[in-house]
């Protein structure tokens, strides 16, 4: 692919933007789905444990297709999977708009979530081969700009729509967005002749059917494990360990794995699987914990709940681009490990009961937070250039797996700590947890590689 790596070379580009627009597909249509679930539910006359399989669905199919995602990039090429993926995206959110079936819906949803793990997978892919090697981290800091804005805003966009044009219109958005992103990328990224000759010289990258297969059987054991009681738990968790354990014997064995076992004997790139599944716990745990706080707790309404938590993702967002920039100078170690150390201790002061009595104090604290997560924005850099070219697919969709299981274990942690009955103990409790999860986060980090010595 045709790319610019002069250390000056622009990096807001018309490329980047399609990348960044196609990426931003997938958080948005998890966040601002979540203001739509009552009208679903009272169009459809089903309740709110139905109608929030629209949800469960949708993270747990994207968990099994990103590891699918990134062998086929490795396979076909990261440019032709990440148009396949904004195109069908686009197709499954109009078969979603004008669906009269909840069940057509739900199929819709997987629909989007498949094509949105081809996405994720091949846009960090191409940011990693576009950007110029002296700015990566600038790049990925950029990136996760765009698309983490997408998610910090997303329930207030789908609050907007929903409340103007009905919940259909929430799928409505997608199609242009996936045309827009498929147009950017297909018209401004050219295949590089060169490349292209030589791939063509090299024999195909075969796709691990069988690792794949149980792999995603992993996966869907963990996720029962995790939303189940009592036997069938425990009958999950004994299915996680035994298919975990037949998985990594099959990879070890491959010479083309789906995921290779041997990445996490890479230093670099097992520290910034462990950060990012435990920084997705914070998130999603806050998530879960703010919300009861602000409403249950505090009596405050929806709205400004929703404006407490801009705080978290809105800074987050703001600084990610300025965690790269560090790290292209002082490397990825440094950023990473300051901002997992200013989470922890964001968390650490919204667990004392005082500060849970003020969402104004909650919002700046979450402020915090926010800043040591955009300082994190390097952690996605170090992980995929710890690799080489060839399998930055797989590595990509080992990645993003960590993240979208870190996500729901945060849910599921601060779902089971506040139990049936929100009160400020549970919350404090809860960020409690959250914060030893920052600190571990900061520890693990210490992994990744430092400065680049000349």
């Amino acid at each position: 692919m045709t790319a610019r790596h002069a250390p000056d070379a622009r990096l807001l580009s018309a490329v980047l933007l399609g990348v960044s627009s196609g990426a931003i597909l997938v958080p948005l249509n998890s966040t601002m789905l979540a203001v739509a679930l009552p009208g679903v539910a009272d169009e459809f006359g089903i309740g709110a444990n139905a109608v929030s399989s629209l949800v469960t669905l949708y993270l747990g199919a994207v968990a099994v297709a990103l590891p699918i995602g990134g062998s086929i990039g490795d396979r076909w090429g990261h440019r032709p999977t990440f148009l396949v993926g904004v195109i069908g995206f686009a197709i499954a959110s109009a078969v979603a708009a004008l669906t009269g079936s909840f069940e057509l819906l739900e199929v819709s949803r997987v629909g989007q979530a498949v094509s949105g793990a081809l996405i994720s997978t091949s846009s960090a892919a191409l940011v990693r081969e576009t950007a110029p090697d002296a700015r990566r981290g600038e790049a990925f800091g950029l990136f996760d700009l765009l698309v983490s804005t997408s998610a910090a805003i997303g329930p207030f966009i789908g609050g907007v729509l929903v409340g103007a044009f009905g919940w259909r219109s929430l799928f409505v958005l997608a199609v242009p967005l996936g045309i827009v992103s498929a147009a950017f990328v297909g018209i401004g990224l050219r295949p590089d002749a060169e490349q292209h000759a030589a791939a063509k010289q090299r024999p195909p990258a075969s796709i691990d059917v069988p690792g794949l297969v149980l792999l995603a059987l992993a996966i869907v054991a963990f996720l029962v494990a995790l939303r189940s009681d009592g036997a069938t738990a425990i009958a999950a968790a004994v299915a996680v360990v035994v298919l975990g354990a037949v998985f990594v014997l099959v990879e070890l064995r491959r010479d083309r794995p789906a995921v290779d076992p041997r990445l996490f004997l890479e230093r670099p790139f097992a520290a910034a699987v462990a950060g990012v599944f435990g920084a997705t716990v914070i998130l999603h745990g806050s998530f879960i914990l703010v919300p009861q706080l602000v409403e249950r707790v505090l009596g405050q309404t929806a709205t400004v709940s929703g404006i407490v938590l801009l705080a978290l993702a809105g800074v987050g967002a703001i600084v990610a681009p300025f965690g790269g920039r560090i790290s292209d100078r002082r490397g990825r170690r440094l950023p990473v490990v300051a901002g997992a150390a200013v989470s922890a201790i964001g968390l650490a002061f919204l667990a004392l009961p005082p500060v849970l009595a003020s969402a104004i104090a909650v919002a700046v604290l979450l402020g915090v937070v926010g800043l040591g997560n955009g300082l994190t924005s390097p952690r996605q850099a170090a992980a995929l250039e710890s690799v080489e070219r060839r399998r930055v697919g797989m590595a990509a969709g080992t990645y993003y797996t960590g993240r979208y299981l870190g996500g729901v274990v945060g849910a599921s942690l601060a779902g089971a700590i506040l139990g049936t009955q929100v009160t400020a103990a549970g919350v404090s409790e809860g960020f409690t947890v959250l914060a030893v999860v920052g600190l571990a986060v900061a520890v693990v980090s210490l992994g990744l590689r430092g400065r680049r010595r000349a």
